[in-house]
């Protein structure tokens, strides 16, 4: 076992975890409320007696031999100091405290305002300690040791005092220049600060004293927490995961961070032990080697919902949730009292035993066993007082029966029927020799044993029976049993094919049940009532449905497809009137049976387009009208109509002073011919020109009639 001093180095837990707003991890005020309590572990004494009356708990630190906790209202309680130092002498008046840290001999308290008091420091352990620097303010964390007081400003730098005389470890030595600070620990000879980078700073560890505390693991990054105990310090990191080093001749395993610990919120160190806050709400602590195992490691296995952690020399401490818990105490069946005595059991939702107690005709027996004293009523109530942060639960109380003998019936089940099935009957027997009578309820009646069905839905039988003297009559048997809707089917017979155009029609359709049977269309068709519409040629789908009532379940649909046909149509156009070739275009018209539009082709001497017809000569024109019909009609036959287009007229032109080639292009325009062409001269017209013509001008001639011209040329030389 090492040796709890060395080189008069007193037994001290030190320091714990730090964060700006107070010494160890901490619950908010306007979370704690008077929800949580103090919880100490193991059972050590007086600094391991947390008073009863303390609740409202935000935060908790320990010291050697005594602890102190943060009230939500900013008062402190102190408790333990065994040797009495001062260090439970909280001073009168002390208020709007935010955070405390407990050192050896001595206590800090961090007040809203930034300043910090101290007090005890007595029976000649003053190393300074309880001395507060004069003018000391804006402070947002402390942290106490065995000799020295760490505070942590709010510019991030850091003061410390006390380090006396022997206990000079150079801890109170703080860096020059250390700055950005957000975090402090004070250990028993060393001193840790948390930078804003996540690096972290120790100072200390004088020669004699360096256990590797102040030895910083090269690389270590990342760091949101320090705790600095007796030769260890720790440090949690952002990702939830915990380093340790030191330890050195003092090595109670409390560096040996245990593998695979993650998910960790908080640390706190102590002498011979670690402890990490996980984020589950659970507490796990590792060290107490070589005969320094007090219990402090091992947190109770019903400690849940934890929310701060403190480590001291020889125990630890939480702050926890208030929690309720409930009993599962199952209902208690009636008994017989021929039974005369039965186990019973429940379980409390802490985990913690529950106590049983008895009322009535009956009483426990060897913790658990129910024992009768006679046929009436028992009351059996489950308790569990609470423990650790768990409330005491309510009470569950179970009463039962303890009845007389009972006989009984034996009544099989009945088999599910069908509304229509015939009559049945029924059996059942008693246990003694009474007759047995039945009742019926639901979609039946029963008369004696004969069960008649009046429904679909359900039908319960009920057999019940008589008592005498000795026996109770025995309790009524039920068997209730389905009586499922009848089917039904329909007849509907096929639908004959029809035409578009044809009129509606009816349909008619039964079903076997006598209900009406309901129709529905589908396709080029529309159902009203029974009555059928067609809407379209091509196809149509009636279905024949009956959905059943109270008594029948719904038909199978029956649907009947039949075909529906293109109706025909014809095409009314009229004879058209011969033409003289060289009339105006002029427009024909035709109807078709169904109203559709009617197109038009020619041919022969002329042309159409849409329904205007153009002459394009003398002969004969032919109009064809057709209709090629739509979806719901034929094309149509087409209609031809044949007119005789006559030549037209030659009306003599005036070609006198008109070259010779247009002149006889004027009189074919006229549909004249050109006939023979003299020459004459003349002084009057040039040559070449026309100076006389055989017709006189807008004479009206047959068709091609000719015209003879003479052509001038020129005046005779």
């Amino acid at each position: 076992m090492k040796s709890s001093t060395r080189s008069g180095f007193p037994r001290r837990v030190c320091a714990l975890v730090v964060f700006s707003c107070a010494l160890v991890f901490t619950v908010g005020a306007a979370q704690a409320a008077a929800t949580t309590r103090a919880v100490a572990w193991p059972a050590c004494g007086v600094a391991c007696s947390v008073p009863s009356d303390l609740s409202g708990v935000t935060a908790v630190a320990a010291g050697s031999d005594f602890s102190l906790a943060l009230r939500d209202d900013g008062t402190v309680a102190a408790w333990g100091c065994g040797f009495n130092h001062g260090e439970c002498t909280v001073p009168a008046g002390l208020s709007g405290v935010t955070a405390v840290a407990a050192g050896h001999f001595h206590s800090l308290a961090l007040k809203g305002d930034g300043t910090v008091a101290a007090w005890g420091c007595g029976g000649g352990f003053d190393y300074g300690e309880c001395t507060v620097p004069g003018g000391l303010s804006g402070v947002t964390a402390v942290s106490a040791a065995v000799s020295d007081s760490l505070a942590l400003k709010s510019d991030g730098t850091v003061v410390a005092w006390g380090c006396a005389g022997i206990q000079d470890h150079g801890q109170c030595n703080v860096p020059a220049g250390l700055t950005g600070v957000t975090a402090i620990a004070a250990g028993s000879a060393h001193s840790l600060a948390l930078k804003t980078d996540g690096a972290v700073v120790a100072w200390g560890c004088a020669p004699g004293f360096d256990y590797g505390q102040c030895s910083v693991p090269s690389g270590l990054s990342g760091v949101s927490a320090i705790a600095a105990g007796h030769t260890q310090s720790l440090a949690l990191k952002s990702d939830g995961t915990v380093v340790a080093w030191g330890c050195g001749d003092f090595d109670y395993g409390q560096c040996a961070v245990p593998a695979g610990l993650s998910g960790v919120t908080a640390i706190a160190a102590g002498y011979g032990h670690s402890l990490a806050l996980k984020s589950d709400g659970t507490v796990v602590g590792w060290g107490c080697a070589d005969g320094f195992s007090f219990g402090q490691c091992t947190a109770p296995s019903s400690l849940a919902r934890v929310r701060a952690i403190s480590a001291g020399d020889f125990d630890s401490l939480a702050v926890a949730e208030w929690i309720d818990q409930t009993i599962s105490f199952d209902p208690l069946a009636d008994r017989s009292w021929g039974d005369l005595q039965f186990l019973v059991s429940a379980t409390a939702s802490s985990g913690l035993p529950v106590a049983f107690s008895a009322g009535g005709n009956c009483f426990i027996a060897n913790g658990a066993l129910v024992r009768f004293t006679t046929a009436g009523t028992c009351t059996v109530t489950a308790s569990q007082p609470g423990g650790l942060n768990y409330n005491a639960a309510p009470a569950v109380s179970r009463t039962f029966t303890i009845t007389k003998v009972q006989q009984s019936i034996i009544f099989g089940p009945l088999a599910d029927e069908t509304y229509g099935d015939p009559d049945f009957t029924v059996t059942a027997s008693e246990s003694l020799t009474f007759p047995v009578q039945f009742a019926a309820s639901g979609s039946c009646t029963v008369n004696g044993t004969t069960v008649h069905l009046t429904g679909a839905g359900s039908c319960t039988i009920t057999a019940s029976g008589e008592g005498n003297v000795d026996y109770d009559a025995p309790p009524d048997v039920s068997r209730t049993f389905a009586i499922a809707k009848a089917g039904q089917s329909i007849s509907f017979g096929p639908v004959a094919n029809t035409t578009y155009g044809a009129p509606d029609f009816d349909v008619s359709a039964s079903a076997s049940s006598g209900q009406p049977v309901s129709f529905a269309g589908r396709g080029n068709c529309t159902v009203s009532a029974a009555s059928v519409h067609i809407s379209g040629a091509g196809s149509c789908e009636v279905t024949a449905s009956q959905r059943g009532d109270a008594n029948h379940a719904a038909a199978a649909n029956v649907s009947r497809s039949f075909t529906i046909g293109q109706a025909s149509q014809t095409i009314a156009f009229g004879p058209l009137a011969n033409k003289p070739y060289g009339d105006p275009d002029f427009a024909v018209a035709a109807t078709a049976s169904s109203g559709l539009a009617v197109s038009f082709a020619a041919g022969g001497n002329c042309t159409v387009s849409g329904a205007i017809v153009h002459l394009s000569g003398a002969g004969s024109c032919t109009i064809t009208a057709s209709q090629t019909g739509n979806a719901n009609y034929k094309a149509a036959l087409e209609v031809s109509r044949v007119f005789a287009i006559a030549p037209a007229p030659c009306t003599v032109p005036n070609v006198v002073g008109k070259r010779v080639a247009s002149a006889k292009t004027t009189i074919a325009k006229r549909h004249c011919r050109a006939g023979k062409v003299g020459h004459a001269y003349s002084r009057k017209h040039k040559e070449g020109l026309v100076i006389s013509q055989s017709r006189r001008p807008g004479r009206v001639l047959s068709a091609g009639s000719k015209i003879d011209l003479v052509v001038s040329r020129g005046p005779r030389r």
